[in-house]
């Protein structure tokens, strides 16, 4: 992971072995919204960037996201967190975290 001032970037992998993707959907797997905010959340905690009012704001789902590795992008602005999703050049999910 990458700091800059007011940005990180990573990658997160969606094992596709994992359980879950067994019933979310069988033969055509995809990664849960749930578990893609759980890891904007995961990698804002782990960049000390949470705090204790902290809620989800507008994430939208632009296409569906499969098991697999995903650049992600976090902008930290004054109120909020921006939080971005992409495969290659393609934005799969975009939200915000309030502060």
């Amino acid at each position: 992971m990458e700091n800059d001032f007011d940005a990180i970037q990573g990658v997160f992998f969606f094992d596709p072995k994992d359980r879950i993707y067994q019933d979310h959907f069988p033969g055509s797997p995809v990664v849960p919204g749930s578990v893609i905010v759980h890891s904007f959340f995961s990698a804002a905690r782990q960049a000390g960037l949470l705090s204790s009012g902290l809620s989800i704001d507008r994430f939208r789902f632009k296409s569906f996201v499969a098991p697999g590795e995903y650049e992600y992008r976090i902008r930290v602005r004054k109120k909020d967190i921006i939080c971005e999703l992409y495969q290659g050049e393609e934005m799969m999910v975009e939200g915000r975290l309030n502060r």
